[in-house]
């Protein structure tokens, strides 16, 4: 039986409700501008990057009476009333981002069970779990992203004076270090360990990594560097 896991608890948790389909589109959409021009024909279409995908799951609920269903639905209600991680039965090593949840579960009086759709809008992609790989006096070193897009990251720097990381035409310098610096290319921040705004130290790049092997360069006095990221499927 088909099933899912959202925000830590399984769909078969709840008394009777069933998933019946799933649709899952395999890409999701792009991001598409179109832009008219007077005097041309047609239209152009400059693309860039992807938006949010939704999954769809029709399901029911099937056991007890309607006063019974009904406190099961106002459950699930709850359940998937803030955003959260949602991992599939089908593919319980990939994680989906939900960044909002859709449920119109209506009870009927008369019926002996009650069908309704769930939507999960979730960033674009999936995600495996959290990796945090450590280098001490780094000079260069090989990262692997097994997934299939380029993987954010959080690359903390322990080092001193001026440092340049490289990753093929990616790089960043870090200006005047005296403690360790955190660089978050999804949420484009560069932070102390105690949260402080250090984005002024900042020059460059904030680095992603491409699918396979990717070779980082340090330049400067670095006693260690950290990377953290999740393989990233499109």
């Amino acid at each position: 039986m088909m099933g899912f896991t959202f925000r830590g608890k399984h769909s078969n948790e709840f008394t009777g409700l069933v998933v019946k389909t799933i649709n899952n589109p395999l890409l999701p959409p792009k991001r598409v501008q179109k832009v008219n021009v007077m005097g041309r024909d047609g239209e152009y279409l400059f693309e860039d990057g992807y938006i949010n995908k939704n999954l769809e799951f029709r399901c029911s609920l099937a056991k007890g009476t309607i006063y019974e269903r009904r406190q099961v639905a106002r459950d699930i209600a709850s359940w998937l009333s803030a955003s959260g991680d949602l991992v599939l039965d089908n593919e319980n090593d990939k994680t989906y981002k939900v960044v909002k949840t859709v449920c119109d579960v209506s009870l009927v009086v008369e019926q002996a069970w009650d069908e309704f759709n769930i939507t999960f809008e979730t960033e674009p992609f999936q995600y495996g779990g959290l990796k945090t790989l450590s280098f001490d006096n780094p000079s260069t070193v090989v990262v692997n992203n097994q997934g299939t897009y380029d993987a954010e990251t959080i690359i903390g720097v322990t080092g001193t004076g001026n440092v340049t990381i490289a990753c093929g035409t990616q790089s960043f310098t870090l200006t005047g270090m005296t403690e360790k610096l955190n660089v978050d290319s999804k949420r484009m921040l560069v932070y102390t360990e105690t949260n402080t705004n250090a984005v002024s130290k900042h020059t460059g790049n904030f680095i992603k990594l491409k699918p396979g092997n990717n070779t980082i360069t340090v330049t400067g006095s670095v006693s260690n560097m950290t990377v953290k990221f999740n393989d990233t499927y499109i």
